[in-house]
C-alpha cells in the first residue's frame, strides 16, 4: 500500500481505539465472556490490517513470512501435544479453530510478534546479532503476554506457575525464526508495524493492572 500520511495516522487511531474498547471490555465482568470470544477476530483483524500496510511484497516476503507463522504454529503443535516445547499448556477456546489441538491462528500471533520486532529493529535486523536482541524482546514481551493471556483463557498451563522452560523454549523459537528472517534477507517496510506492537504491549500491560494478575 502507498504511503498516505493521513490515512496511516486514521488508522493508528482507530487500532488505539479498538485495543481500549479491548482494555475496557476484558475488565468489566459483564462484557467479560463477549470479548473473551471475540479474541480470534481481533488477533485476525489485526493480522490483516499490518499485511496490508506491508510496502513491498515479493515471493520472497510472502515465503518467508508463510514459514515463520509455519514455523509458529508448528512449534506449537509439538508443544501442546508433546510438552517437549515451551512445557505442558493447553488451549482454550479463545483463539478459535483448532488442528490437533493447536489454534490455526497462534502462527498468525507469532507472525505479528516477530514482524513488529523486526521492523522495530529495522536499522540493525540484518546484522550477526539481530536473532539474538530480537529473540530476548520477544521473551520479554511474552514475559507480560503470558499472565494475561491465561487469565483472557487463551491457553492454560498444568502447573500452578508458568514455567522457565516456556521462556527458553521462546527465546530459541524466535532465534530461529529471526534468523531465518536476517538469513533471507527479507524487507519489511510498515508504518503500522510498530505501533501494532506497541499498542499490544499497552494492551497487555494495562489488563496485567485491571485483572489484578501482579
Amino acid at each position: 500500500m502507498r504511503e498516505n500520511p493521513k490515512v496511516i495516522l486514521i488508522v493508528k487511531i482507530l487500532i488505539a481505539i479498538f485495543y481500549l474498547v479491548g482494555i475496557l471490555g476484558f475488565s468489566d465482568e459483564g462484557t467479560y465472556p463477549l470479548f473473551v470470544s471475540l479474541t480470534a477476530l481481533n488477533l485476525l483483524m489485526t493480522a490483516v490490517v499490518l499485511l496490508v500496510f506491508q510496502q513491498e511484497w515479493s515471493m520472497k516476503v510472502t515465503l518467508i513470512l508463510a514459514a515463520v507463522a509455519g514455523i509458529g504454529f508448528v512449534t506449537e503443535l509439538i508443544g501442546v501435544n508433546t510438552g517437549w516445547l515451551f512445557g505442558n499448556y493447553s488451549y482454550g477456546r479463545a483463539l478459535g479453530l483448532k488442528l490437533m489441538n493447536t489454534p490455526l491462528l497462534i502462527g498468525i500471533n507469532w507472525l505479528l510478534l516477530a514482524y513488529g520486532v523486526f521492523v522495530l529493529f529495522s536499522k540493525i535486523n540484518l546484522r550477526w546479532y539481530f536473532p539474538f536482541l530480537g529473540a530476548l524482546v520477544m521473551v520479554l514481551f511474552d514475559f507480560i503476554m503470558e499472565p494475561v493471556a491465561t487469565a483472557l483463557k487463551m491457553w492454560s498451563w498444568q502447573s500452578d506457575s508458568i514455567p522457565l522452560k516456556n521462556y527458553v523454549d521462546w527465546y530459541l523459537v524466535s532465534l530461529m525464526i529471526f534468523a531465518l528472517m536476517r538469513a533471507g534477507r527479507v524487507s519489511l517496510k510498515n508504518h503500522l508495524a510498530v505501533w501494532i506492537l506497541g499498542t499490544q504491549l499497552v494492551f497487555f500491560l494495562a489488563l496485567t493492572f485491571t485483572l489484578k494478575l501482579t
